[in-house]
Protein backbone atom coordinates (compact mmCIF):
# COMPACT_ATOMS: atom_id res chain seq x y z
CA UNK A 1 0.00 0.00 0.00
CA UNK A 2 2.98 2.55 0.75
CA UNK A 3 4.50 1.32 -2.36
CA UNK A 4 1.25 2.22 -4.79
CA UNK A 5 1.23 5.57 -2.44
CA UNK A 6 4.69 6.35 -3.55
CA UNK A 7 4.31 5.71 -6.95
CA UNK A 8 1.18 8.13 -6.87
CA UNK A 9 3.43 10.91 -5.25
CA UNK A 10 6.25 10.39 -7.91
CA UNK A 11 3.91 10.36 -11.23
CA UNK A 12 2.33 13.44 -9.76
CA UNK A 13 5.60 15.11 -9.27
CA UNK A 14 6.62 14.28 -13.23
CA UNK A 15 3.62 15.42 -14.30
CA UNK A 16 4.05 19.34 -12.79
CA UNK A 17 7.81 18.84 -13.86
CA UNK A 18 6.59 18.10 -17.51
CA UNK A 19 4.10 20.73 -17.46
CA UNK A 20 6.16 23.56 -16.44
CA UNK A 21 8.94 22.31 -18.22
CA UNK A 22 6.20 23.21 -21.04
CA UNK A 23 5.26 26.41 -19.59
CA UNK A 24 8.82 27.72 -20.00
CA UNK A 25 9.39 26.96 -23.57
CA UNK A 26 8.84 30.33 -25.69
CA UNK A 27 7.57 30.11 -28.87
CA UNK A 28 8.34 33.28 -31.45
CA UNK A 29 5.21 34.87 -32.60
CA UNK A 30 6.24 34.25 -36.21
CA UNK A 31 8.10 32.11 -38.49
CA UNK A 32 11.23 33.29 -39.90
CA UNK A 33 14.54 32.05 -41.15
CA UNK A 34 17.91 32.50 -39.19
CA UNK A 35 19.44 33.21 -42.85
CA UNK A 36 17.09 35.77 -43.87
CA UNK A 37 16.44 37.45 -40.41
CA UNK A 38 20.08 37.82 -39.83
CA UNK A 39 20.91 39.67 -43.18
CA UNK A 40 18.03 41.59 -42.32
CA UNK A 41 19.84 42.53 -39.31
CA UNK A 42 23.03 43.48 -40.98
CA UNK A 43 21.00 45.38 -43.60
CA UNK A 44 19.31 47.73 -41.32
CA UNK A 45 22.11 48.56 -39.15
CA UNK A 46 24.42 48.98 -42.49
CA UNK A 47 21.93 51.42 -43.84
CA UNK A 48 21.93 53.65 -41.06
CA UNK A 49 25.43 53.54 -39.80
CA UNK A 50 26.63 55.81 -42.43
CA UNK A 51 24.30 58.39 -42.85
CA UNK A 52 24.95 62.39 -43.00
CA UNK A 53 24.44 64.14 -39.95
CA UNK A 54 21.71 66.22 -41.55
CA UNK A 55 20.08 62.99 -42.33
CA UNK A 56 20.72 61.37 -39.06
CA UNK A 57 18.95 64.81 -37.38
CA UNK A 58 15.76 64.34 -39.60
CA UNK A 59 15.46 60.51 -38.36
CA UNK A 60 16.01 62.20 -35.07
CA UNK A 61 12.92 64.29 -35.15
CA UNK A 62 10.90 63.29 -37.26
CA UNK A 63 11.63 59.59 -38.27
CA UNK A 64 9.89 56.19 -36.87
CA UNK A 65 10.51 54.34 -33.20
CA UNK A 66 13.09 52.12 -34.87
CA UNK A 67 14.66 54.75 -36.61
CA UNK A 68 15.42 57.35 -33.98
CA UNK A 69 16.61 54.23 -31.63
CA UNK A 70 19.22 53.15 -34.79
CA UNK A 71 20.40 56.94 -35.05
CA UNK A 72 21.00 57.45 -31.72
CA UNK A 73 22.42 54.01 -30.74
CA UNK A 74 25.34 54.76 -33.55
CA UNK A 75 25.69 58.16 -32.68
CA UNK A 76 26.47 57.12 -28.90
CA UNK A 77 29.15 54.47 -29.66
CA UNK A 78 31.01 57.11 -32.02
CA UNK A 79 31.09 59.90 -29.75
CA UNK A 80 30.71 58.36 -26.32
CA UNK A 81 32.00 54.64 -26.70
CA UNK A 82 35.21 55.99 -29.26
CA UNK A 83 34.86 52.52 -30.98
CA UNK A 84 35.91 54.07 -34.66
CA UNK A 85 34.77 52.96 -37.96
CA UNK A 86 32.02 50.48 -38.04
CA UNK A 87 32.78 47.38 -39.68
CA UNK A 88 31.18 47.71 -43.65
CA UNK A 89 28.88 45.14 -44.24
CA UNK A 90 28.70 46.53 -48.21
CA UNK A 91 30.43 43.21 -49.48
CA UNK A 92 28.88 40.69 -47.31
CA UNK A 93 25.15 42.37 -48.57
CA UNK A 94 26.61 42.72 -52.48
CA UNK A 95 27.81 39.30 -52.65
CA UNK A 96 24.35 37.72 -51.29
CA UNK A 97 22.64 40.00 -54.09
CA UNK A 98 24.82 38.69 -56.78
CA UNK A 99 25.02 35.45 -55.62
CA UNK A 100 21.60 35.18 -54.18
CA UNK A 101 23.21 32.76 -51.50
CA UNK A 102 24.05 34.33 -47.47
CA UNK A 103 25.50 32.28 -45.28
CA UNK A 104 24.82 33.56 -41.17
CA UNK A 105 27.67 31.49 -40.05
CA UNK A 106 29.73 34.51 -41.88
CA UNK A 107 29.16 36.76 -39.16
CA UNK A 108 28.74 36.16 -35.31
CA UNK A 109 25.13 36.44 -34.31
CA UNK A 110 22.61 35.43 -31.50
CA UNK A 111 19.05 34.59 -31.64
CA UNK A 112 16.43 35.42 -28.63
CA UNK A 113 12.71 34.53 -29.10
CA UNK A 114 10.33 36.20 -26.83
CA UNK A 115 6.69 35.82 -26.77
CA UNK A 116 6.25 39.43 -28.63
CA UNK A 117 9.30 39.79 -30.24
CA UNK A 118 12.31 38.14 -31.92
CA UNK A 119 16.06 39.60 -31.08
CA UNK A 120 18.76 39.25 -33.25
CA UNK A 121 22.32 39.99 -32.25
CA UNK A 122 25.15 40.86 -34.82
CA UNK A 123 28.75 41.76 -33.52
CA UNK A 124 30.29 44.28 -35.79
CA UNK A 125 33.90 44.77 -35.84
CA UNK A 126 34.33 47.98 -35.25
CA UNK A 127 37.95 49.86 -35.58
CA UNK A 128 38.86 50.14 -31.76
CA UNK A 129 36.29 48.02 -29.87
CA UNK A 130 33.89 44.84 -30.99
CA UNK A 131 30.09 46.27 -31.09
CA UNK A 132 27.07 44.66 -30.52
CA UNK A 133 24.15 45.90 -32.61
CA UNK A 134 20.69 44.23 -31.11
CA UNK A 135 17.34 44.52 -33.68
CA UNK A 136 14.08 44.04 -32.16
CA UNK A 137 11.62 42.27 -34.53
CA UNK A 138 7.58 42.37 -33.82
CA UNK A 139 5.23 41.38 -36.17
CA UNK A 140 3.97 42.50 -39.30
CA UNK A 141 -0.19 42.80 -39.24
CA UNK A 142 0.33 44.08 -42.56
CA UNK A 143 2.06 41.47 -43.98
CA UNK A 144 -0.69 39.14 -42.83
CA UNK A 145 -3.31 40.77 -44.35
CA UNK A 146 -1.50 41.02 -48.21
CA UNK A 147 -1.13 37.33 -47.52
CA UNK A 148 -4.77 36.58 -47.06
CA UNK A 149 -5.68 39.02 -50.16
CA UNK A 150 -3.30 36.73 -52.12
CA UNK A 151 -4.27 33.36 -51.06
CA UNK A 152 -7.49 33.92 -52.06
CA UNK A 153 -6.19 35.14 -55.41
CA UNK A 154 -4.29 31.84 -55.48
CA UNK A 155 -7.11 30.03 -54.90
CA UNK A 156 -7.70 26.33 -56.23
CA UNK A 157 -10.79 27.93 -58.54
CA UNK A 158 -8.16 30.58 -59.77
CA UNK A 159 -4.70 28.50 -60.15
CA UNK A 160 -6.42 26.32 -63.20
CA UNK A 161 -7.66 29.73 -65.04
CA UNK A 162 -4.53 31.50 -64.18
CA UNK A 163 -2.26 28.56 -65.52
CA UNK A 164 -4.52 27.55 -68.66
CA UNK A 165 -3.99 31.37 -69.56
CA UNK A 166 -0.32 31.49 -69.66
CA UNK A 167 -0.42 28.35 -71.35
CA UNK A 168 1.15 26.40 -68.11
CA UNK A 169 0.17 23.06 -66.72
CA UNK A 170 -1.32 23.33 -63.31
CA UNK A 171 0.87 19.56 -62.26
CA UNK A 172 3.52 20.95 -63.93
CA UNK A 173 3.61 24.01 -61.17
CA UNK A 174 2.72 21.63 -58.92
CA UNK A 175 5.81 19.61 -59.55
CA UNK A 176 8.20 22.41 -60.02
CA UNK A 177 7.31 23.84 -56.66
CA UNK A 178 6.68 20.53 -54.76
CA UNK A 179 3.43 20.34 -54.22
CA UNK A 180 0.80 17.60 -53.61
CA UNK A 181 -2.30 19.55 -53.66
CA UNK A 182 -3.51 23.13 -55.45
CA UNK A 183 -4.05 24.43 -51.32
CA UNK A 184 -0.44 24.02 -50.98
CA UNK A 185 0.62 25.57 -54.37
CA UNK A 186 -1.41 28.61 -53.70
CA UNK A 187 0.33 28.95 -50.37
CA UNK A 188 3.39 28.84 -51.73
CA UNK A 189 2.36 31.21 -54.28
CA UNK A 190 0.95 33.63 -51.66
CA UNK A 191 4.00 33.55 -49.97
CA UNK A 192 6.36 34.20 -53.25
CA UNK A 193 4.05 37.57 -53.89
CA UNK A 194 4.95 38.73 -50.28
CA UNK A 195 8.90 38.49 -50.70
CA UNK A 196 7.96 40.18 -54.33
CA UNK A 197 6.66 43.18 -52.82
CA UNK A 198 9.63 42.36 -50.16
CA UNK A 199 6.95 42.00 -47.10
CA UNK A 200 7.85 39.64 -44.43
CA UNK A 201 5.96 38.88 -41.36
CA UNK A 202 8.03 40.99 -39.19
CA UNK A 203 9.18 44.12 -39.09
CA UNK A 204 11.98 45.68 -37.33
CA UNK A 205 10.99 47.88 -33.65
CA UNK A 206 14.14 48.76 -32.31
CA UNK A 207 17.79 48.74 -32.31
CA UNK A 208 20.19 48.77 -29.76
CA UNK A 209 24.21 49.60 -30.38
CA UNK A 210 26.18 48.65 -27.02
CA UNK A 211 30.08 48.74 -27.39
CA UNK A 212 31.75 45.18 -25.83
CA UNK A 213 34.10 45.91 -23.05
CA UNK A 214 36.75 43.52 -21.28
CA UNK A 215 35.77 42.11 -18.04
CA UNK A 216 38.81 44.16 -16.68
CA UNK A 217 37.45 47.35 -18.08
CA UNK A 218 34.21 46.87 -16.42
CA UNK A 219 35.64 46.12 -13.03
CA UNK A 220 37.87 49.26 -13.63
CA UNK A 221 34.58 50.96 -14.34
CA UNK A 222 32.61 49.41 -11.67
CA UNK A 223 34.91 50.66 -9.17
CA UNK A 224 35.47 54.14 -9.91
CA UNK A 225 31.12 54.52 -9.96
CA UNK A 226 32.11 52.71 -6.66
CA UNK A 227 34.21 55.46 -5.24
CA UNK A 228 32.45 58.32 -6.66
CA UNK A 229 29.14 56.93 -5.05
CA UNK A 230 30.72 56.60 -2.01
CA UNK A 231 32.28 59.56 -1.90
CA UNK A 232 29.62 61.43 -2.50
CA UNK A 233 27.63 59.91 0.31
CA UNK A 234 30.18 60.61 2.65
CA UNK A 235 30.38 64.37 1.39
CA UNK A 236 26.69 64.66 1.99
CA UNK A 237 26.83 62.58 5.42
CA UNK A 238 29.46 65.50 6.65
CA UNK A 239 27.11 68.16 5.54
CA UNK A 240 24.63 66.55 7.59
CA UNK A 241 26.26 66.74 10.35
CA UNK A 242 28.34 70.08 9.85
CA UNK A 243 24.30 71.60 9.44
CA UNK A 244 23.17 69.06 12.99
CA UNK A 245 25.59 70.39 14.62
CA UNK A 246 24.23 74.00 14.07
CA UNK A 247 21.11 73.32 15.52
CA UNK A 248 22.49 74.10 18.61
CA UNK A 249 22.56 77.92 18.24
CA UNK A 250 18.77 78.19 16.61
CA UNK A 251 17.37 78.46 20.55
CA UNK A 252 19.19 81.38 20.99
CA UNK A 253 18.66 82.43 17.31
CA UNK A 254 14.68 82.21 18.10
CA UNK A 255 14.11 82.92 22.03
CA UNK A 256 12.64 86.21 22.73
CA UNK A 257 14.93 88.69 23.29
CA UNK A 258 15.13 90.65 26.84
CA UNK A 259 13.95 93.46 27.65
CA UNK A 260 16.56 96.28 28.64
CA UNK A 261 16.21 97.69 32.05
CA UNK A 262 16.81 101.41 31.76
CA UNK A 263 19.67 102.31 34.47
CA UNK A 264 19.16 104.63 36.91
CA UNK A 265 20.91 107.60 37.58
CA UNK A 266 22.18 108.69 40.41
CA UNK A 267 21.12 112.11 41.44
CA UNK A 268 24.54 114.32 41.34
CA UNK A 269 24.76 115.47 44.96
CA UNK A 270 24.64 119.29 45.15
CA UNK A 271 26.24 121.67 48.28
CA UNK A 272 23.49 122.22 50.64
CA UNK A 273 21.58 125.54 49.75
CA UNK A 274 21.38 127.68 53.35
CA UNK A 275 18.62 127.77 54.20
CA UNK A 276 16.66 131.50 53.96
CA UNK A 277 16.81 131.85 57.73
CA UNK A 278 20.34 131.09 58.04
CA UNK A 279 21.35 133.22 55.35
CA UNK A 280 19.11 135.83 56.61
CA UNK A 281 20.93 135.07 60.11
CA UNK A 282 24.18 135.49 58.29
CA UNK A 283 23.68 139.26 56.95
CA UNK A 284 21.91 139.85 60.13
CA UNK A 285 23.05 143.26 61.76
CA UNK A 286 23.94 142.27 65.29
CA UNK A 287 24.55 145.92 66.21
CA UNK A 288 20.87 146.23 67.73
CA UNK A 289 21.64 143.43 70.27
CA UNK A 290 22.40 145.77 73.26
CA UNK A 291 23.98 143.35 75.48
CA UNK A 292 25.97 141.54 72.80
CA UNK A 293 27.08 144.93 72.15
CA UNK A 294 28.21 145.70 75.02
CA UNK A 295 29.84 142.81 75.72
CA UNK A 296 31.72 142.80 72.98
CA UNK A 297 32.38 146.53 73.35
CA UNK A 298 34.27 145.80 76.71
CA UNK A 299 36.07 142.76 75.45
CA UNK A 300 37.68 145.21 72.87
CA UNK A 301 38.71 147.46 75.37
CA UNK A 302 39.63 145.45 77.71
CA UNK A 303 41.69 143.79 75.14
CA UNK A 304 43.60 147.22 73.45
CA UNK A 305 43.63 148.31 77.30
CA UNK A 306 47.31 148.82 78.29
CA UNK A 307 48.69 149.15 74.91
CA UNK A 308 50.26 151.76 72.91
CA UNK A 309 46.49 152.26 71.04
CA UNK A 310 44.54 152.27 73.69
CA UNK A 311 40.99 153.51 72.95
CA UNK A 312 39.55 156.10 75.58
CA UNK A 313 35.99 154.48 76.52
CA UNK A 314 33.91 157.41 75.75
CA UNK A 315 35.71 156.99 71.79
CA UNK A 316 34.61 153.71 71.30
CA UNK A 317 31.55 153.63 69.39
CA UNK A 318 30.46 150.00 67.65
CA UNK A 319 28.54 150.50 64.51
CA UNK A 320 28.41 147.57 63.22
CA UNK A 321 28.91 143.80 64.69
CA UNK A 322 28.61 141.11 61.95
CA UNK A 323 28.27 136.85 62.31
CA UNK A 324 31.60 135.20 60.66
CA UNK A 325 31.42 131.57 59.46
CA UNK A 326 34.47 129.49 59.04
Amino acid sequence: MKIKKLLIVISMLAVMFSLSGCDDEKKAPFEYDDSSIVLDTITNFNNYAGVSEEYAEYYIENGTNFEKSAVNGIRQAVENDKVGAFQDYSIILSNQQSTGMFSPESVDYEIEETEDAVLVTVLNRAEKRDVKVTVKYVINPDYFIQLDKATQYYSPDNLVSLTEAYGISVDDMMQQYGCDSLEQLGRVLAVEEMNYQNLKPYIADEMVVSAVYSTKELMASAGRNTLIGMGTVFVVLIFISFIISLFKFLPALFAPKPKLTEAKEEPVKKAPVPAPVAMAAQNENLANDEELVAVITAAIYAASAGGANAVSKDKLVVRSIKRVRK
